[in-house]
């Protein structure tokens, strides 16, 4: 009885060893992608993990390719469904456009996505008399992108999602490098 008890538990020890150290392929962020961008395959790669782990399998990689992601994924992060998504992020009567701000138009400490944002254009530099008021163009936008600026030193590129009437005014205050954000308290 005691053989047999002891080649029971060898038997078993045994296969808890060769399975406890089993890695499994899961599918990991190999570069930054912002809420809402569209996950291209240049942005994953495969990764082998031990133990229990919640992931995305290697073999589903491609499933991935063409989502968007639901929240800011960073590299070496291990993809999980609940981070992508299918779903446009850009609400109903919302578009998306681009401004670019020098240094000193922006809060000193940047702007982060999902920020709230006022949208003034700044009168033009060299008037003469009483100093103009810049003109809020819209009050409340909200930051879905920033990045520094890899051509002007100091300048940083935004995606901001306003209300498509005041797309127009807001594109127009920028390529005229007369926008300025103002950080403004969410409702």
């Amino acid at each position: 009885m005691g053989v047999l008890l002891i080649a029971g538990l060898g038997a078993a020890f045994g296969y808890l060893y060769t399975t406890a150290g089993e890695k499994v392929p899961v599918v990991v962020v190999t570069s930054a992608v912002s809420v809402g961008e569209v996950i291209e395959r240049a942005d994953l790669s495969t990764v082998d993990v031990a133990g229990d782990i919640t992931a995305i399998a290697g073999a589903n990689l491609d499933s991935v390719v063409g989502e968007r992601a639901a929240v800011a994924l960073l590299p070496n992060t291990v993809l999980q469904r609940s981070m992508v998504t299918d779903v446009d992020p850009t609400p109903t009567g919302m578009v998306q456009v681009g401004v670019a701000v020098k240094g000193g138009q922006i809060p000193a400490g940047g702007l982060t996505p999902g920020d709230t944002v006022q949208v003034l254009r700044l009168p033009p530099a060299g008037g003469t008399g009483a100093p103009a008021v810049p003109e809020v163009v819209v009050a409340r936008a909200t930051v879905y992108a920033a990045l520094p600026d890899p051509v002007q030193a100091g300048a940083t590129l935004l995606t901001l999602l306003v209300p498509a009437e005041q797309a127009a005014a807001v594109a127009g205050a920028s390529g005229a490098g007369g926008a300025a954000l103002v950080k403004v308290p969410a409702k």
